[in-house]
């Protein structure tokens, strides 16, 4: 179910392809920074209070924070393929929600 989820395009199942460009991108950065407090939120409750001062350190010196990640939490990629397909199967669902009332 993960896979079909993640190879949905959200923009298009939404109906939001024939949006003027900006409006458009204006929604898709939207939708990207919900998705990343999510896995943000995730991340914090997994690390250790030590992990989380060396994460600083990695973002304080520009180092690689999707590799310190990977490192400390074994299963990271799957955490954030999971909050994507979490995040559209909720869009998806209020969608069907919102079209059934009217």
């Amino acid at each position: 179910m993960i896979v079909e989820l993640l190879n949905i395009n959200l923009v298009k199942e939404l109906g939001l392809d024939s949006l003027p460009p900006e409006k458009k991108n204006l929604l898709i950065d939207q939708m990207l920074e919900v998705i990343e407090s999510r896995i943000n939120l995730e991340v914090l409750s997994i690390l250790t209070e030590e992990q989380k001062k060396e994460l600083d350190k990695v973002l304080d010196s520009d180092g690689d924070m999707v590799e310190f990640l990977r490192d400390k939490i074994p299963n990271f990629d799957l955490l954030v393929a999971e909050t994507i397909a979490n995040f559209k199967k909720e869009t998806l669902d209020m969608q069907q929600q919102v079209a059934a009332v009217n």
